[in-house]
């Protein structure tokens, strides 16, 4: 969250979690298996919070959202959230072909969403955000803050 890049995430590491959950799954370690999905869900779902509560409104009141981009965002969030929870659900059914079938589209949805926010993201968030980078900032921290006491 310094320099330039403070709004980059690394996305990489999502892909990276549901290839070490799918890689368990497909070895028969299904406890494994679990709770790496269980734990990806949950990582992917307080992203998506912290920006559709934070970092989307934030964009929202500096250029109100011309193309529609950020809405657009949001929606593949749902999309995304309900697809990880369909692979949870196909996991904790252990059966692997069913699996492997559910993770091809999450791991593209992912994909095609990661690349097209950091997009949108760098073109209109630099300056927007950047201006109003100590409230975002502390609104981040405050969202992860509230999660980590849930969780």
């Amino acid at each position: 969250m310094s320099g330039e890049d403070w709004l980059v995430h690394d996305h990489r590491r999502y892909d990276e979690a549901l290839a070490r959950a799918q890689e368990a799954a497909e070895d028969g370690a299904w406890g494994e298996a679990l709770l790496l999905f269980t734990d990806l869900l949950e990582a992917l779902s307080l992203h998506m919070r912290l920006e559709d509560e934070v970092v989307y409104p934030a964009l929202e009141r500096e250029t109100g959202d011309p193309e529609g981009e950020l809405a657009e965002l949001r929606e593949e969030h749902r999309q995304l959230a309900h697809l990880m929870e369909g692979a949870l659900t196909v996991a904790r059914e252990r059966d692997i072909d069913h699996l492997l079938d559910a993770l091809v589209p999450l791991r593209r949805t992912l994909r095609e969403h990661a690349r097209y926010e950091e997009e949108v993201l760098a073109r209109l968030g630099g300056e927007a955000l950047t201006r109003n980078r100590e409230a975002v900032l502390a609104a981040l921290a405050r969202l992860e803050g509230e999660a980590r006491d849930a969780g």
